[in-house]
């Protein structure tokens, strides 16, 4: 992994924990709740890839990652009564580390010489799956199975990955993928894209 990711993957980290002890705060959880919470959300996605991989998960040996926890925790009680001020500009940030985990998330299996299935497969795990697992946590429904456009775009860096898989491996290809889906997910934020769901009378 080059530094420019590693970077933006500890970004990335950062933001997602952010959100998720932000969760945390809003259900009245305790501090270690809290703190559950955002590590779920930071690096829940990729420990299952790598526990799927069978590969030991980076943050055991780099405690970086930890670290971006605890700052994103720390941040989210700080600004918590503030976040609608600065709600925007997290959403960046939280693009950025869509677009660099589903990267990670299909370089990993790209490593392995694995199918574009899960090529596909592991960059949207590595994405939303850390969210998923905290919504089960706090047992509420996977907010990316019925809000926002959020784990499309991870299938989208999945399918051009496995399209174009020598190519990935110029560092400036990897660049221009990031940024291309992190456009796309500023752009499902600005016009709020939502994908076709069932209207009409519930189950009892």
């Amino acid at each position: 992994m080059s530094v420019d990711i590693y970077l933006l993957d500890l970004l990335g980290v950062f933001s997602f924990a952010f959100f998720g002890a932000y969760i945390g705060l809003a259900k009245k959880l305790d501090l270690f709740g809290i703190f559950f919470c955002a590590l779920l959300s930071g690096l829940g996605g990729g420990t299952i890839r790598e526990i799927m991989l069978n590969r030991t998960p980076v943050y055991l040996t780099d405690y970086s990652y930890l670290f971006a926890v605890v700052l994103g925790v720390i941040s989210s009680i700080i600004f918590y009564n503030n976040f609608n001020k600065i709600q925007r500009y997290f959403l960046v940030i939280d693009a950025v580390g869509l677009s660099t985990f589903a990267f990670i998330g299909a370089q990993r299996a790209d490593s392995l010489h694995l199918s574009a299935i899960a090529i596909v497969f592991f960059a949207v795990i590595t994405a939303v799956g850390g969210g998923i697992m905290r919504d089960i946590a706090i047992r509420e429904i996977p907010y990316v199975l019925h809000k926002d456009f959020y784990a499309s775009p991870a299938i989208v860096l999945g399918i051009i990955y496995a399209l174009f898989r020598d190519p990935m491996h110029n560092p400036w290809a990897a660049y221009i993928v990031i940024f291309a889906i992190f456009v796309l997910r500023l752009l499902a934020i600005r016009f709020k894209f939502r994908l076709w769901s069932q209207k009409g009378q519930s189950l009892p």
